[in-house]
């Protein structure tokens, strides 16, 4: 093909056929792929969503240049099956990665499976005990390293430093995570390539560094820190409303500390010349509660605190940039909008839709419905307009009016009018197509049994997953 096209130079003069050769070479699907997941990232902490302080302002920069989605919606309220559902685009019932005892069955493939076997490079880097590979996240990647274990999945020419061990033992972890994809991109950036990274630093403990630690509450003078977090038992719902407004400041100076990082590695995109050619997401796989509904933290509920988090795509070439887009999306959606832009043929069941017509706005969109699901115990099934919220174990649904009671107070439910009939006929049906696309996928089975060991037991009951 290059040959062809010098000779097309040759033939037209070096400045016309030049001219379209980089404009063909432009047209080109060859494009990066930068997936970007904020642990516990809440949409309404976030600049570009309206929030007051300036938290994000290298992600908002990023909303300029391309799309902010205002109703995206995680599968869950917690990192593994969050996650794993983004990678697949899939539903959890569908994946059946829902708790943490099984990994992916082998019978899904992975979005990096998809790019690896399409010739791109693929690299992770990450941090949680729940981002282990030994659930399947590492399938397709030709580097996954998470510096949450002492002794990760990685090439041996990247070791991790004292200081890299340190850092996960204080939850500081964007700098290494940083500088693993500075480097990475430094020596893998001139062929396309698809990058993943988990930031985690947003997740509790809520301990930024100097000066985020003060960045967005100076004043405080109290005896409340965002250490041991979950386990503290002076941080409840009835806390002095003075000691709450501190804990919110720490977690938004996660967020600026976190964005701050970001820039960094956009600038690398910019200094190395690929920025305009790749495709950028920034999303989270959940947020956190603040008592809003008397919990903290996260796998608790599938109240909007938890599951609405941000979605912004920047295209290559900042096409259709600086757009805002009311329609719910579900993160399951990600998977088939990379696909499309980068015309790779998406397998046949995911079930996630892209969202590229939504960003080019050249058709209507008719309304998605997104499944998340807290099991065993609870489903909850959203449009824009109401959200049925499914208690399990005890076969009991209500249904909230997200138009009249936006904080999910319950004082607005719909009951047994045509929306709730609807409501429920439309989960019912969501829920039989699921069955039947576990059983096409995994034959009913699940995934090969994920043992941890004393050490990963311990690191997940310091951070309250475990009792």
């Amino acid at each position: 093909m290059k040959t062809i096209w010098k000779w097309i130079i040759f033939l037209l003069g070096a400045g016309a056929g030049l001219a379209v050769y980089l404009y063909l070479l432009s047209r080109s699907t060859d494009f990066n792929v930068l997936l970007i997941s904020i642990d516990s990232l809440r949409a309404d902490h976030v600049g570009c969503y309206g929030y007051g302080r300036n938290t994000s302002p290298n992600i908002d920069e990023l909303a300029g240049e391309g799309s902010v989605f205002l109703n995206p919606i995680s599968s869950t309220s917690w990192t593994l099956p969050a996650h794993i559902s983004i990678l697949t685009s899939l539903d959890i019932s569908v994946h059946g990665v829902s708790t943490d005892g099984f990994s992916l069955h082998s019978g899904i493939k992975t979005l990096p499976e998809i790019l690896k076997e399409n010739s791109y490079a693929t690299a992770c880097f990450c941090t949680s005990p729940y981002m282990n590979p030994a659930f399947g996240f590492g399938r397709g990647f030709d580097l996954y390293h998470n510096t949450d274990f002492e002794d990760p999945v990685f090439e041996d020419t990247v070791l991790p430093s004292a200081e890299q061990r340190d850092a996960v033992h204080e939850d500081i972890t964007s700098p290494r995570i940083t500088e693993l994809a500075l480097n990475w991109l430094e020596e893998n950036g001139s062929r396309p390539f698809f990058l993943f990274l988990h930031m985690w630093d947003v997740h509790y403990d809520y301990i930024p560094p100097p000066p985020y630690d003060s960045l967005f509450d100076p004043d405080y003078e109290g005896d409340i820190s965002g250490e041991k977090y979950i386990h503290n038992e002076a941080i409840n719902a009835d806390m002095d409303r003075r000691d709450l407004e501190h804990i919110i400041a720490l977690y938004d100076g996660e967020i600026a500390y976190t964005d701050y990082h970001l820039g960094l590695i956009f600038r690398k995109l910019k200094e190395l010349g690929i920025y305009d050619r790749t495709l950028i997401i920034v999303t989270a796989d959940h947020g956190d509660e603040f008592f809003e509904h008397g919990n903290k933290g996260h796998r608790k509920t599938l109240y909007d605190e938890v599951i609405k988090v941000p979605l912004v795509i920047k295209l290559p070439g900042g096409k259709w940039g600086n757009r805002k887009i009311d329609s719910q999306v579900g993160l399951i959606d990600i998977v088939p909008t990379i696909l499309e832009l980068l015309d790779i043929n998406r397998p046949a069941r995911i079930q996630g839709k892209s969202l590229l017509p939504l960003i080019k706005k050249d058709e209507t969109e008719t309304p998605r419905f997104v499944l998340s699901e807290l099991s065993p115990v609870l489903q909850s099934f959203r449009s824009d307009d109401w959200k049925l919220l499914y208690n399990v174990p005890n076969n009991v649904s209500i249904i909230l009016d997200l138009k009249k009671d936006p904080r999910e107070t319950h004082e607005h439910l719909i009951g047994d009018s045509a929306v709730g009939k609807r409501a429920h006929r439309d989960f019912y049906r969501r829920i039989l197509k699921d069955r039947e696309l576990a059983v096409e996928y995994r034959g009913g089975d699940t995934g090969k049994k994920v043992e941890m060991d004393e050490s990963q037991i311990e690191r997940l009951r310091s951070l309250g997953y475990l009792p």
